[in-house]
């Protein structure tokens, strides 16, 4: 016989469209945000930059949120974790722009792809999640897929990709933190505390290097760039609200795909062989490990027999 287990409910198709049309949006505007901000330091510094990244999302985070959730959007059940996870985002941030600076907007994007395999190598540690053999050789053949992007020794290397590589580190730990400690808290809550964490850890380096911004199209520029971080954090949270990560993280892999229009479109960069080569190596790990996790989910939904 059968008997129904505390299984998670299995989501209505129209919900699953939802989430994969809003993860979609979210992972257009993240391209767009880290074409503006290439362009924007070009002229001005990366502090600068992060700082208006931050404090203009949180902005618009107030006006998508405060309607709806009133002061409950600045009640948090630890204030602590969310400080941690919030600077753990901003590293990530500072980091990403600062390579960004000497790196073309497809091969960031590359390495940046290898967070969700970091994220499945340390979860076990972390999470207490089981990954397994196939699991494991996946996370591996991914990280190769990352060297042949960044390859050290070559002559072709650029130091700026350590920076990325350190960016999704942090990236990583970011999705493990949120994971682990998340699940008590409203998603409105925690993306406004990770703006207002940016905004404060960033404000002390200003004096020390600041062009204030012209009025008209750099100041547009800025106003965008936290705008395009308020809502793609926002479409990304509704994206993982319908439907499990199982179905929503392989469309993250388009962001790639407008790495790649915006960098060649806007910076005149087109990747060359191999980073196309290491690309689809990391792409292909993180969808078999999506995979994988599609088939953990369905097994989930199954009824228990005994």
């Amino acid at each position: 016989m059968s008997v129904n287990a505390p299984i998670p409910a299995s989501p209505p198709a129209d919900r699953v469209l939802r989430a994969i049309l809003a993860i979609l949006f979210s992972v257009s505007c993240f391209s767009v945000l880290n074409a503006l901000s290439k362009t924007l330091t070009r002229d001005y510094p990366v502090a600068e930059v992060v700082w208006a990244r931050y404090i203009v999302a949180f902005v618009f985070m107030v006006v998508l949120f405060m309607p709806r959730s009133g002061l409950n959007l600045f009640r948090w059940h630890n204030i602590g974790h969310q400080a941690v996870r919030g600077l753990l985002l901003f590293f990530s941030s500072f980091l990403y722009f600062h390579g960004l600076v000497h790196m073309p907007l497809a091969s960031a994007a590359s390495i940046s792809l290898t967070s969700p395999l970091i994220v499945t190598a340390l979860s076990s540690r972390f999470l207490g999640e089981a990954v397994g053999v196939r699991r494991w050789i996946a996370v591996g053949v991914g990280f190769a897929g990352a060297l042949i992007v960044v390859r050290p020794g070559d002559a072709n290397f650029q130091w700026a990709s350590l920076l990325i590589v350190a960016s999704t580190v942090c990236s990583a730990f970011y999705q493990l933190y949120s994971r682990r400690y998340g699940r008590v808290e409203r998603p409105d809550a925690s993306a406004t505390m990770a703006t207002i964490v940016g905004s404060v850890v960033a404000a002390p380096m200003l004096p020390f290097d600041w062009i204030t911004p012209a009025f008209g199209w750099d100041l547009v520029l800025f106003l965008g760039l936290g705008a395009m971080a308020a809502i793609g954090h926002y479409f990304l949270t509704v994206a993982y609200r319908l439907a499990p990560a199982a179905v929503v993280a392989p469309f993250n892999y388009v962001q790639l795909l407008g790495a790649v229009i915006l960098g060649y479109l806007v910076f005149g960069n087109f990747p060359d062989v191999w980073t196309w080569v290491g690309a689809a190596v990391i792409v292909c790990s993180g969808l078999y490990i999506g995979h994988e996790e599609r088939l953990r989910y369905q097994a989930m939904l199954r009824p228990t027999k005994i």
